[in-house]
C-alpha cells in the first residue's frame, strides 16, 4: 500500500487532520439520519424519556461507526487520493496510516459497544455495517455498482437503526430509507464519474471505467428519476399534503442533478459530475428536512 511520507507535524495540525479524516459532514449525516429515523417512527416523543435515551445511544453508535468507516476508507485510498484529493489528511502527511487505522478500531468498537445496550437487532445491524463498510473500502468500492449499493444500503440502515430504537418499522420510515438509498446510489455513481481518472491509475473497476461514462450517467439519471417518481408514495405511507410543499427544494435539486448529468460530456464531464454529486447530497439533506417537517406537522 502506498503511504504518505513521514512529516513532522504539530499536535494542533494532527488534531485538525484527524477531524478532517473522519469527515464531520458525513458523520453529521449519519447522526441526522438516525435521529430522523426516530422522529419518523415515533414523532416528537422519540426525543424524550426512555425513547430519547435509546435514540441518543443509537445516534452516538452510528456516528462512531460512520467516523471509523471514513477513516479506513482513506487508508485504502491513499494512492488514489494523491491524484484526486492530495490535500486529504493521509496523502498530505497530516495523519499517518497507523493513526487512521487506530481511529477505525476505536470508533468501530465504540459503535458496536453502544449498540449492545439497545437490542440484539441493533447489535446485528452495527456488526453488519462495520463489516460491510470495511469491505466497501477494501474491495467493493472498486467493483462496478457493488460499492455504490453498499453505501446506499448503509445509509438506509441508519434510518432504520434510529426508528427501531423507539418503535416498530412503519411505512414512513421505509419511504425515508428508500429515498436515502436512491439519492445516495445516484450520488455515488456521479462521484465515480468525477474520480474516474484517479481510479483508473489504481486499476479500479468502477462503473464508468468498466461500462463507460455514458452508461454510468444513464444509471445515475435513472436512479434519480425513480427516486423522484416515488415522492407520491408519501400519501399512502402516512404523510400529509404538507410534505409535497416541503419537498419542493429536494425535487428541484434532483431535477437539477439530472439535467447536469445529462449535459455532462467531453472536457466538462468531471466538473459536471462533481456538481451533480453536490446537488444530490443537497437533495438528500433537503429530503430529510422535508420528511422531518412533515412528520412534525402531521
Amino acid at each position: 500500500m502506498d503511504i504518505a511520507p513521514s512529516v513532522e507535524r504539530s499536535p494542533r495540525s494532527r488534531l485538525i487532520g484527524l477531524v478532517r479524516l473522519v469527515r464531520p459532514l458525513n458523520v453529521a449525516m449519519f447522526f441526522a439520519g438516525v435521529a430522523l429515523g426516530g422522529l419518523l417512527a415515533a414523532g416528537p416523543s422519540a426525543f424524550v424519556g426512555n425513547d430519547g435515551l435509546a435514540l441518543a445511544l443509537a445516534v452516538m453508535s452510528a456516528a462512531c461507526i460512520g467516523a471509523g468507516a471514513n477513516a479506513i476508507n482513506d487508508v485504502f485510498d491513499v494512492a488514489i487520493d494523491r491524484v484526486n484529493r492530495p490535500g486529504r489528511p493521509l496523502p498530505s502527511g497530516a495523519v499517518t496510516v497507523g493513526m487512521a487505522r487506530g481511529v477505525w478500531v476505536v470508533s468501530s468498537a465504540l459503535g458496536i459497544g453502544l449498540s449492545a445496550f439497545l437490542s440484539v437487532g441493533h447489535l446485528g445491524i452495527a456488526l453488519f455495517s462495520v463489516v460491510l463498510l470495511y469491505g466497501y473500502s477494501a474491495r467493493l468500492k472498486r467493483t462496478p455498482l457493488a460499492g455504490n449499493l453498499a453505501v446506499a444500503l448503509v445509509l438506509a440502515l441508519a434510518l432504520l437503526y434510529g426508528g427501531l430504537a423507539v418503535a416498530p418499522v412503519g411505512g414512513v420510515l421505509l419511504l425515508a430509507a428508500g429515498f436515502a438509498a436512491g439519492t445516495t446510489l445516484a450520488r455515488e455513481v456521479a462521484k465515480d464519474i468525477e474520480d474516474a481518472v484517479g481510479d483508473a491509475t489504481e486499476g479500479a473497476r468502477t462503473l464508468p471505467l468498466v461500462a463507460g461514462p455514458k452508461v454510468a450517467v444513464g444509471v445515475a439519471v435513472g436512479v434519480t428519476a425513480v427516486t423522484l417518481a416515488a415522492f407520491p408514495l408519501a400519501l399512502p405511507a402516512g404523510l400529509g399534503a404538507d410534505f409535497f410543499l416541503l419537498a419542493l427544494p429536494a425535487a428541484w435539486l434532483l431535477l437539477a442533478a439530472m439535467w447536469g448529468l445529462l449535459r455532462a460530456s467531453g472536457e466538462t464531464l468531471e466538473r459536471d459530475a462533481a456538481r451533480a454529486s453536490l446537488l444530490l447530497k443537497a437533495a438528500m439533506i433537503a429530503g430529510i428536512l422535508a420528511l422531518a417537517g412533515a412528520r412534525l406537522v402531521g
